[in-house]
């Protein structure tokens, strides 16, 4: 029986991934929305150097990627971990070979340095994403919440994989598109001004106040039903939208002064 769930565990929950490729869709699909017009003009010319036709097709490109050697390198870089002593993520907690802190800020300096780097554009979009679901700014020894056993709904699965997908197809956004286009529209101009201040270790310790308290509720063989679905809805919906706004804002940082 062991064997069988823990077989279970692994197809339910792939550790390559953060949200699902619907969710890194929703949120470049915002930020895409929200970029200046020069801004987009910028996307859309990278785009049409990419293997894709949208931007919001592309946003799952750097997990697509990952058995590809040439990007072994990337592989850290799409999380980082703090110590489970600590309540708050740090620059210092950023290894040698890198972290997501240091990708994005790398990212962003090559789409500025040069506005052809398409895969520059498709890295940076994806660890946005990356940073605001909670469980990519976690605890090394649990890999993100992959070993931390759950049922959703009777089924076996993992934290990182609730975090990553089941919640999103549970509230809907894997099959009614049109769900992703009313979170978009709910994004107000004060909430729009108010996700834009901080920086990205700012935002990394958004993450990781909210991964202490998933691990806080987390009791062995915990069941995830409506109840718990119910309580992170807004919590999940926010981080969807605040990733699209301040992704918007970090291409138009990088991109929209180079526009011709």
């Amino acid at each position: 029986m062991r064997i069988v769930i823990a077989a279970a565990l692994l197809l339910l929950s792939n550790p390559l991934q953060a949200f699902s490729k619907t969710g890194h869709q929703m949120i470049c699909d915002m930020a895409y929305q929200l970029v200046s017009d020069a801004t987009r003009v910028q996307i859309d010319s990278l785009i049409a150097a990419s293997p894709y036709q949208q931007f919001s097709q592309s946003c799952s490109w750097a997990d697509e990627v990952r058995a590809d050697p040439a990007f072994d390198y990337a592989s850290a870089l799409h999380f980082v971990n703090f110590a489970r002593d600590k309540q708050q993520v740090s620059a210092a907690d950023c290894p040698a070979h890198g972290c997501i802190l240091s990708a994005i800020t790398d990212m962003q300096q090559r789409l500025a340095d040069d506005n052809t780097d398409w895969q520059a554009l498709l890295f940076l979009a994806h660890f946005i994403g990356d940073l605001h679901q909670p469980l990519h700014v976690s605890f090394a020894d649990d890999l993100g919440g992959n070993r931390t056993a759950v049922y959703f709904y009777g089924l076996p699965n993992n934290l990182h994989g609730v975090w990553d997908f089941a919640l999103l197809k549970q509230l809907g956004y894997e099959t009614d598109h049109s769900k992703a286009a009313t979170l978009f529209n709910r994004i107000g101009t004060k909430q729009r001004s108010a996700w834009q201040q901080g920086d990205v270790l700012s935002w990394a310790n958004e993450s990781a106040a909210l991964t202490l308290e998933i691990y806080q509720g987390y009791t062995p063989g915990m069941l995830i039903d409506d109840s718990y679905v119910l309580h992170y809805q807004a919590v999940l919906e926010q981080r969807l939208q605040q990733a699209g706004v301040r992704l918007a804002l970090l291409l138009d940082q990088s991109l929209g002064a180079t526009a011709n």
